[in-house]
């Protein structure tokens, strides 16, 4: 496959969407960076891919709808002419209301954006890599959806937990025709939206708790997703990867 590889990656206009699109471009890649709204921050994550060594082109789209999912497919292979990695990234609306509280529509809208969001772009990814005889699936997860540490994360854990288990049927269904799925699942990283929302004392007291003894970063998670993308995750299939810091094995 050379070292001019081609991924997609949803939600890439910033956090770890913009983060794995970078680490992507280190390694010599072609990325496709989607975003739904923030086209400034996009064209600025091409430009960080072309400046690590790699290329670009920033394409928006609402990968929950099957009609943009597939046309953003469709744009990378006009782009670049083949599609080697997937990342679905995109992040759909959290709620964090404890179940007592919670609608079923919002319950019910959060499962199924999630499932959408990975759904239709795999399903038009997935045309083109069994064609090819090869390619990585990578969806990004979170550790709620095994771990049930924040209760009013109800909707949240079982939304990426569905997505887990969606990963993993696609690596064994899929694993004949050369094509690798699995989940990269974060714990608490600090993005710019989650300092926003989250005091410093809880930011203190999750590092305190965690045994590298600090709270995740974007680049954390982009390293791994880029690596299990690329070569290196050849033999890597229906895995889930924590990314805590340790956090996960401490419980």
């Amino acid at each position: 496959m050379g070292n001019h590889q081609v991924a997609v990656v949803t939600g890439a206009g910033r956090g770890i969407g913009a983060s794995t699109a970078v680490e992507l471009g280190k390694r010599g890649y072609r990325v496709v960076v989607n975003y739904f709204s923030r086209a400034a921050d996009a064209h600025q994550v091409v430009d960080a891919v072309r400046a690590a060594g790699g290329d670009g082109v920033a394409v928006p789209g609402d990968v929950r709808d099957p009609d943009q999912a597939a046309s953003l497919i469709s744009t990378a292979m006009e782009q670049f002419g083949q599609l080697d990695a997937l990342v679905c990234n995109a992040a759909t609306p959290v709620r964090f209301t404890p179940f007592g509280e919670l609608a079923w529509n919002d319950f019910a809208t959060k499962v199924t954006d999630e499932l959408a969001a990975a759904f239709h772009v795999t399903a038009a990814a997935l045309k083109i890599m069994t064609a090819q005889g090869h390619g990585r699936l990578v969806f990004v997860s979170s550790d709620m959806a095994t771990h049930s540490a924040v209760p009013s994360g109800i909707a949240h854990g079982t939304a990426k937990a569905a997505l887990n288990t969606f990963a993993r049927y696609l690596a064994v269904e899929y694993g004949p025709s050369g094509i690798t799925a699995n989940v990269v699942s974060p714990g608490y990283i600090r993005t710019g939206n989650s300092a926003a929302n989250a005091p410093a004392d809880v930011t203190e007291t999750l590092a305190a708790q965690t045994p590298l003894r600090r709270v995740g970063v974007p680049d954390d998670v982009g390293r791994v997703i880029a690596a299990i993308a690329d070569d290196a995750g050849s033999f890597v299939t229906g895995t889930i990867i924590p990314v805590t810091g340790g956090l996960h094995a401490a419980r």
